[in-house]
């Protein structure tokens, strides 16, 4: 793979305000990175994108635009949003600085996204199930939202940081490959007969949480290849069983 920044993707979605997306630029340039995906910007592009970027037009000369959050993550192995609200449905938080060393060593053999939601509100649930695990900037819990630039500039730093061959890394499938591979195992499992239980739980969310615990094994093509084994063996026997 390239160098480990090139496997670095920052991704804005729905973003309200063109400057902040040059300012993030700029942030960007400043740490090393150049890799910028925007979904959805309200205004894209314009003069004032440009003047705020100041030194960094070539990211946003380079950056990509997408219609859905899934098209921007397309071959990426590992997403990972930010979020400063908690709760169920925003999975496995962790605090960026914790996060950074684990994306890098990610970063060294594979193909990374780092989500950042829209200025007033952030990500949405459904963008959230979309991420590996979520990051968190630590703040004074009475005025705990950052401005998005400052956002992005503390998880660059933080990931500049890091800026040291990462020892164990190994190449892991992508998100598309994990798409297909969970898909299989839904059909699966409704083949069988599975159904949730207990009044609290509703289906679709059992199955949001299973794809984030199976997301955290981080599964090699080798490991996949034999998961895709294991759910074929039992396919046969459904088809097969009298």
């Amino acid at each position: 793979m390239a160098d480990w920044k090139e496997n670095l993707n920052f991704v804005l979605v729905d973003t309200l305000e063109p400057g902040n997306i040059g300012a993030v630029a700029r942030a960007m340039k400043n740490l090393g990175f150049s890799n910028l995906r925007l979904v959805r910007p309200r205004k894209y592009p314009s003069q004032e994108t440009g003047w705020f970027a100041h030194g960094a037009e070539d990211i946003l000369e380079k950056a990509t635009l997408y219609d859905e959050v899934s098209l921007a993550l397309e071959g990426c192995s590992v997403v990972a949003g930010t979020t400063r609200r908690t709760g169920k449905k925003r999975g496995r938080i962790l605090p960026v600085r914790e996060a950074a060393p684990k994306l890098r060593a990610y970063a060294e053999k594979n193909r990374i996204a780092v989500l950042f939601g829209r200025e007033d509100r952030g990500l949405t649930n459904e963008d959230a199930a979309q991420c590996s695990l979520m990051l968190t900037i630590p703040a004074d819990p009475r005025n705990p939202s950052f401005n998005l630039a400052q956002a992005v500039l503390i998880v660059a730093y933080e990931m500049f940081s890091q800026d040291t061959r990462s020892s164990g890394s190994r190449r892991i499938i992508t998100r598309d490959e994990f798409d297909r591979l969970f898909l299989r195992l839904e059909h699966l499992m409704d083949r069988m007969g599975y159904h949730p239980k207990g009044i609290r739980d509703s289906e679709a969310g059992i199955f949001r949480d299973l794809r984030r615990i199976l997301a955290r094994t981080d599964l090699s093509p080798r490991e996949a290849k034999m998961v895709h084994g294991v759910l074929s063996q039992l396919e046969h026997s459904i088809r097969t069983k009298p």
